[in-house]
């Protein structure tokens, strides 16, 4: 099932002249969508999209980027003013409670699981129980699919846990695990500007469409 992903918008934030402050908008590095360039400045396609709007509109905002998902929802539930928006951040049941989606996605992706490529033929993933002699690396906070979630528990699944996204791929080239879940557009972009990208490959059924 689809799910939608767009930035989203924290309480019912309305623009208007009388805002008082620089509107502020958070996100989660992840090329080519966002990251910070070398003098610290957020760029892609999500900040491109933002600076356009909030142009038109005559808003002045600024822009955060955070290593992780478990650290942007702790920040909110210490402190909810902090931020106005988030960046391309999925649907699930617990983040719809204090955040409110857009309609319409501006993106849509699949996330697969990645091998190592000298393991090509190993791995079969037709059902979850396939993957039971594997160990999985999984990010804290990531909101995978329900049928993922659920077999780690039922299946089980072994799984080798980390809060930091962005350090996925480095760890399974390190090879401290067998497979990980991870964005598929973004995560090829990466290994293309890394220099990687004969060294992994990705499993063809997606563990999810959003």
């Amino acid at each position: 099932m689809k799910k939608i992903v767009l930035l989203c918008i924290l309480f019912s934030l309305i623009a208007s002249s009388s805002w008082s402050r620089d509107l502020v908008i958070v996100g989660i590095p992840e090329e080519p969508n966002r990251w910070l360039d070398a003098s610290g400045k957020a760029v892609g396609v999500d900040p491109d999209i933002i600076d356009y709007i909030m142009k038109k509109l005559g808003i002045t905002y600024r822009i955060e980027l955070v290593p992780s998902s478990t650290r942007l929802e702790s920040i909110y539930q210490n402190r909810s003013d902090v931020y106005d928006m988030v960046f391309t951040y999925s649907y699930n049941d617990e983040r719809a409670k204090f955040l409110k989606y857009a309609k319409v996605s501006h993106i849509s992706f699949n996330w697969n699981f990645f091998y190592l490529k000298a393991n090509k033929g190993k791995y079969v993933f037709n059902t979850y129980k396939n993957l039971a002699p594997w160990t999985i690396g999984v990010t804290k906070g990531i909101s995978y699919s329900e049928d993922f979630l659920k077999a780690i528990t039922e299946v089980p699944l072994k799984i080798d846990e980390s809060t930091v996204n962005e350090n996925q791929l480095d760890k399974l080239l390190a090879q401290r695990f067998d497979l990980v879940p991870l964005n598929t557009k973004a995560t090829m972009y990466e290994a293309k500007v890394k220099g990687i990208l004969d060294k992994i490959a990705y499993l063809p059924k997606p563990i999810k469409d959003r």
